[in-house]
């Protein structure tokens, strides 16, 4: 099965698709495009494919509809690959999907199923990161119209606009059972590395460690978020004294007003207060012989 988002930025023409297709005809599968209407239809058009025993599921969208369809196959046997066609397609970067659609398919067809981990919010699944504070904020103010015509753009002009009167909330950490209290600008839960396709904000994380890696950004207002993006962009942020860094299983927290969260790039329309991890939960399929070390083998 392809799940196709047809209002991604950076969809692929149709021609190139149906070379895609063709190549996958031509090797003796069978393939049902299917293009979704709706939000969070991916999941379960994936939860569908699932049911049925299909092999392999691949999106062709944006990080958000990879975060769709791996909310549907969490838990099965179903593989999940990606066509680019989104905004950042960060999935992509981080495990070397080739950028023709024809050869990300048959990159992916002739690679290899690995075993992910899942982050878990609430009870939504993510597979990249969960965003908190200013993260989110920017995501929730990001207009799918402007995603689509701008792309990066559109997140970089909202991230500019909101930094300038976004202020901390104070919050209470409970990281593996250990009680921390900090005034939080933004708080990143990666499963991953990259992030908008520029940094690396959970530099030692594994996708599949069992772990999930927390990096809380504290301060009070605009001077320390324009610190906070120097620092991050030149790979200092872990030594400041205003970053904390854990890696963990389970990141509960509490608050007096909840915060704006993000889940894989996408505004989530609630506020989980606790995050765990869910390891092995997904299956993908990658390039045959991927050296990256996001993966720990």
């Amino acid at each position: 099965m392809v799940i196709v988002n047809p209002v991604a930025h950076n969809l692929p023409k149709r021609e190139r698709l149906q070379e895609a297709d063709c190549w996958l005809q031509d090797q003796g599968w069978r393939s049902q495009w299917l293009e979704t209407t709706r939000p969070r239809e991916a999941t379960a058009l994936a939860a569908r494919a699932a049911e049925k025993g299909v092999p392999l599921v691949f999106v062709c969208g944006g990080d958000g509809t990879m975060n769709e369809a791996a909310n549907g196959l969490a838990g099965s046997e179903t593989a999940l690959a990606m066509i680019r066609g989104g905004t950042s397609n960060l999935w992509a970067r981080e495990v070397s999907i080739p950028r023709r659609p024809v050869d990300a398919v048959r990159a992916c067809i002739q690679g290899e199923r690995r075993h992910v981990d899942l982050g878990r919010a609430g009870d939504r699944y993510f597979l990249l990161m969960a965003g908190y504070g200013l993260d989110g904020l920017i995501s929730s103010r990001v207009s799918l119209r402007a995603k689509r015509y701008l792309g990066a753009a559109a997140y970089a002009l909202t991230a500019v606009r909101e930094s300038l009167r976004y202020r901390s909330s104070p919050l209470t950490l409970r990281l593996d059972g250990e009680v921390q209290r900090a005034d939080v600008l933004m708080l990143v839960v990666g499963n991953t590395r990259n992030y908008a396709g520029l940094v690396e904000v959970t530099p030692e994380a594994l996708v599949d460690d069992g772990l999930l890696d927390v990096c809380v950004y504290e301060g009070q207002g605009t001077t320390d978020i324009v610190l906070h993006v120097l620092r991050t962009l030149l790979r200092q942020h872990r030594r400041s004294s205003r970053v904390r860094y854990r890696q963990v299983r389970r990141l509960e927290l509490a608050w007096e007003k909840p915060l704006p969260v993000q889940l894989d790039g996408d505004a989530y329309e609630e506020s989980p207060t606790e995050v765990t991890v869910a390891p092995a939960a997904l299956w993908v399929a990658v390039p045959r012989g991927l050296r990256t070390p996001l993966f720990s083998g």
